[in-house]
């Protein structure tokens, strides 16, 4: 049994399912995956290869160019790359062969400011993931979370904290493909944040949590990616945020065969945890529910590929919360 003990308001190996946007997959949660018992009830995506609330950009068919482009485009925006994850060699490298896909990893810190002033949690889906695939006619896509879910899923209702990373987004976009219209974002189709965020509370210091959760994720079968301080500078200008960092951590031989299924799922993996000194000054350890990332992009949450990332997740929460 799990000791998740929070859900914030968020297995059939390369099984797909296309669900349509009036349909809701209602999985009776276990303790698991919903500590508080009951149905959860997990929307699909809107179109296929578009999930709920992003961006999609087509970027013509040099692959490796258009990737090289997005990396400086954050650059020249006033960002910097976190990293680079290739999740066509990480797929090489578990056996599984699937086309070209990258994800860039990286932002402006400024940007990101306005939302996790409102709500840590943000961090969750901070900084901004763009995702750069080749479809089986060698056509290159761009695909990346809009400003609306990313305040969706983190429970903050103010447009105006979104402005800042609507139009930090949207200058990459531009910069990364010149020329070409700013896409409308899908629909939010059941983005919410219910259910979306499961979280710990853990019993050290958050560089302390970070650090646990960094070794812990470097424990095979997961292998850790990168961290990123979210609150570092942030009181230039003010006022700071708490203490606020991500993890991400992969693991490949459950990843790779979802990968191949869904290909837009690259947008949400690696796995990704957010860890933060809360306004009662407690460290929580935060991660997107699997399943629901699995209903994004039109996977059946039963697939034993999703629960081996929901079973890497517990226990590295677990881990880093000191309670394993």
């Amino acid at each position: 049994m799990s000791v998740l003990v929070r859900a914030h308001p968020s297995r059939r190996s390369g099984t797909i399912r296309t669900w349509g946007a009036a349909m809701t997959l209602a999985v009776v949660a276990s303790a698991c995956g919903n500590p508080t018992g009951g149905e959860v009830s997990l929307e699909p995506h809107t179109a296929p290869g578009q999930p709920a609330g992003t961006m999609l950009l087509a970027t013509g068919t040099d692959f490796a160019a258009i990737v090289q482009r997005v990396q400086e485009a954050i650059s020249e925006t006033g960002g910097s790359v976190t990293t680079v994850v290739d999740h066509a060699a990480d797929a090489r490298a578990a056996g599984v062969a699937i086309p070209p896909s990258t994800l860039v990893i990286g932002g402006s810190p400024a940007a990101q400011l306005p939302l996790l002033r409102i709500d840590q949690r943000a961090g969750a889906d901070l900084p901004q993931r763009y995702l750069v695939r080749q479809g089986s006619d060698g056509s290159v896509s761009l695909t990346v979370d809009s400003a609306d879910y990313v305040a969706a899923v983190a429970g903050v209702s103010d447009p105006g904290a979104r402005n800042a990373l609507r139009d930090s987004t949207a200058a990459v976009l531009g910069e990364a493909v010149p020329g070409t219209p700013v896409p409308v974002p899908s629909p939010l189709v059941g983005v919410t944040p219910s259910n979306y965020l499961l979280t710990v509370v853990g019993s050290a210091s958050v560089p302390t949590t970070v650090d646990r959760l960094r070794r812990g994720a470097d424990r095979r079968p997961t292998r850790s990616v990168a961290t990123v301080d979210l609150a570092a500078g942030s009181a230039d200008p003010g006022p700071a945020i708490r203490p606020t960092s991500v993890v991400l951590a992969s693991d490949a031989q459950a990843e790779a065969p979802l990968l191949a299924a869904a290909p837009s799922i690259g947008l949400d993996l690696p796995l990704r945890f957010v860890v933060w000194l809360d306004d009662q000054n407690r460290t929580q350890i935060g991660h997107p529910d699997v399943r629901r990332i699995a209903a994004r992009h039109g996977v059946a949450v039963d697939d034993p590929n999703i629960a081996q990332l929901a079973a890497d997740a517990d226990r590295l929460s677990r881990l880093a919360a000191g309670i394993a």
